[in-house]
């Protein structure tokens, strides 16, 4: 069994660590950006005139958890929730109730739309801030270049390690 020295373990496992949740950061935010060019490319614009927002409370504090509008098409009224909504507060108390006035999600509040499934629903701001948000954040990137190089640079100091006592274990036999 090869006795990889424990700090390298530890490291090689926080760099690893790192790198997976950098790249799942980097997954998330391509996604939201695709999502939000989608509805903007097909979503049918309208204005929802009905809105709740439920924030709850967490440990990083408070986050607006869900959006649920209300919206008329083809006089028929739909129900909905946001996709990708953003989860700051805003100043909205805890629970679920209509957003204070003023806020991004107060009502009337400028929606798209799938043609094809009005459920599917984005915030016309949100949609616009997500496809413009092209870059990648700082942290996120360090995350995957650090935590990558990191990896990188433990596994082969530790293949390095065990072709050495590799080949010291063969000379003492041979």
């Amino acid at each position: 069994m090869l006795n990889v020295p424990r700090w390298a373990s530890v490291l090689g496992i926080y760099a690893l660590l790192a790198t997976l949740f950098g790249v799942v950061a980097v997954l998330d935010i391509h996604h939201q950006q695709t999502v939000a060019q989608e509805f903007l490319d097909a979503g049918i614009a309208t204005t929802a005139d009905g809105v709740d927002v439920d924030v709850r409370y967490g440990k990083g504090g408070s986050s607006i958890d869900t959006v649920e509008v209300t919206f008329v098409v083809a006089a028929q009224r739909h129900m909905a929730t946001l996709s990708n909504s953003l989860g700051d507060p805003e100043g909205n108390s805890e629970g679920r109730h209509p957003p204070a006035a003023g806020t991004r999600y107060a009502p009337p509040l400028r929606i798209l739309y799938k043609p094809d499934d009005p459920s599917q629903v984005m915030a016309l701001v949100d949609a616009e801030d997500f496809a413009a948000d092209t870059g990648i954040p700082s942290g996120v990137s360090g995350l995957v270049a650090i935590g990558g190089t990191a990896s990188v640079a433990i596994a082969g100091a530790w293949l390095a390690y065990s072709r050495l006592r590799s080949a010291g274990g063969r000379r003492g036999h041979g």
